[in-house]
């Protein structure tokens, strides 16, 4: 199927006719062949073409950096929200309430406080990540069974102790299963937020190649952030299942 899409992307626009349609233009979609040709330059830094690692790793860092920060801190939040009722009836409305503003909206206020560099990239990334952490974590710190909470309770233990001890497996458990979701949020939300600060990184190659109307410059660069976003993706499920491994064997 691949190598079928692949080839029709090389060989159909060459039918008389079909260039006249920006659908299959060159210009507009490129082509495999323009397309590897590009990718050999980007990371060899050839051509004139600019090389893609210096691009690169600003945009993993701030990516890895926030979904870190942002699993931590908001796992945490979850984990409090979910353990104590009160708390939780009290602050859940306004944790609803900030998710529903988007964070793009956002990105201007964080510029003028830290300005235009990788702090904002990072923040930008902790933005969009805490909040799936936090409401994954929420939702497992409730969903703990009433018997077993019955049972150490039973055996004499505080609500400290219910908390760590019971809920912050399940919550940990449910804020992991969201990783590859998460993972996939913090390279998306650094990207636009250097695209629309003209950070470097990823995003300013894009927005270069954007502006200087170059479609193959473009796919390159969505090549080589799938490429990457595969692998941290691939990462973070070995993590997981290394982390779950008591949860996984319904232990």
């Amino acid at each position: 199927m691949a190598l079928a899409f692949v080839a029709a992307w090389q060989f159909v626009p060459r039918i008389g006719g079909l260039s006249e349609w920006k659908l299959f233009d060159p210009y507009f979609i490129s082509s495999p062949r323009q397309l590897g040709q590009t990718l050999l330059d980007l990371l060899s830094g050839r051509n004139g073409v600019p090389s893609v690692w210096g691009y690169l790793w600003p945009t993993l860092q701030a990516s890895i950096v926030g979904l870190v920060t942002a699993m931590g801190v908001g796992g945490l939040a979850g984990l409090v929200l979910g353990s104590f009722k009160f708390v939780g009836a009290v602050l859940h409305p306004f944790v609803v309430a900030l998710n529903a503003v988007p964070r793009v909206a956002l990105i201007p206020i964080v510029i003028v406080l830290f300005g235009s560099g990788l702090l904002t990239s990072v923040i930008v990334a902790f933005m969009v990540v805490f909040f799936v952490a936090l409401f994954n974590a929420y939702e497992g710190a409730r969903t703990v069974e009433a018997h077993v909470l019955q049972n150490v309770q039973l055996l004499g233990a505080s609500r400290w102790d219910v908390m760590w001890r019971v809920r912050f497996s399940y919550a940990l458990a449910w804020t992991l299963s969201a990783l590859p979701v998460a993972v996939s949020f913090a390279i998306v939300s650094v990207v636009t937020g250097e695209i629309l600060t003209g950070t470097s990184g990823m995003g300013l190659l894009i927005l270069t190649a954007t502006n200087q109307a170059n479609a193959t410059m473009t796919f390159a660069v969505i090549v080589v952030l799938s490429v990457c976003a595969l692998l941290l993706l691939w990462i973070s499920e070995l993590f997981r299942r290394r982390a779950l491994h008591w949860w996984t064997q319904g232990t």
